[in-house]
């Protein structure tokens, strides 16, 4: 989702429809007249576009732009408004829907390269390789979101991935990586759930590291420190030690490869227990 490079002209529409900063007395002790906004303007819709085709839409109840030391631009309640409605920005890209971002607060920088979005964020990307994602924070910069805070995310694709993680960072055609404690429920032939402190995902290959578990849809489960599954081949490995459970089996070895759902593996080693009951 590239965000357009468009502060210059949402400037220009507050120096249209906004008001303009002025001497102010009696303010609070610690704010200067250096801490308000250049402008501000209520209610804001604007519709900014380039060469006839549209880049942005914004909605927002308040917005207003700050010259400090990184100039930015603020959309977001009004000062002492706690219950006005969230900031909405449709973001397009050669006039096509490119994706949006709905947030409570929302802050443009540095002419717009960077979004950055805080509370009870929803982001939708579009396209075949899209995602939608709810979180606390969101970022968008140079092609890539990153989520942070109680992260919900559905990843589009072959196959694709709903997750849950503290963090999460889509980079453009869909790859991810899921960190923080990641829970994520892979689609496709896996059809199964993986818990790893870490989980990455792109074009059908999906690596989890760290306390790696794998249940399986037929209630089989494989533990280990590193699992890679391969939409491709529809199979699970881990190259290193691992212990699988199933109805009636119990192995303990290293490098397993194994199907989807788990039920037919080969291993290059056993390393302790083998228990297989028919």
């Amino acid at each position: 989702m590239r965000p357009p490079r468009l502060l210059l002209v949402v400037l220009a529409a507050l120096a249209a429809v906004g008001c303009t900063r002025r001497a102010v007395e009696g303010l609070p002790p610690g704010v200067g007249v250096e801490d308000l906004p250049e402008s501000e303007s209520w209610n804001a819709r604007l519709r900014t576009s380039a060469d006839g085709l549209p880049q942005l839409e914004i909605e927002a109840p308040y917005l207003a732009q700050f010259a400090r030391d990184t100039p930015y631009v603020y959309l977001g309640p009004p000062p002492g408004d706690t219950a006005s409605a969230p900031v909405q920005i449709r973001l397009f890209d050669e006039g096509a829907p490119r994706g949006s971002v709905r947030a409570r607060e929302v802050r443009l920088y540095d002419d717009g390269a960077r979004v950055e979005a805080d509370g009870e964020v929803w982001a939708t990307v579009s396209g075949r390789d899209g995602a939608q994602i709810e979180a606390q924070r969101l970022t968008v910069e140079a092609d890539t979101i990153t989520a942070i805070g109680r992260v919900r995310a559905e990843i589009q694709g072959e196959p694709s991935a709903r997750v849950q993680a503290a963090r999460l960072r889509v980079a453009p055609g869909g790859a991810f990586t899921a960190s923080g404690g990641a829970v994520v429920e892979l689609g496709g032939q896996a059809n199964a759930t993986v818990r790893a402190r870490t989980v990455s995902g792109s074009d059908g290959r999906y690596t989890a590291t760290g306390g790696v578990r794998v249940l399986a849809s037929g209630g089989r489960t494989l533990e280990a420190e590193r699992v890679v599954w391969s939409e491709s081949a529809g199979r699970f490995s881990a190259p290193g030690a691992f212990a699988f459970d199933g109805p009636g089996e119990r192995v303990r070895g290293v490098g397993l490869s194994a199907s989807a759902d788990l039920s037919r593996y080969s291993f290059r080693r056993a390393t302790g227990e083998i228990e297989v009951r028919e």
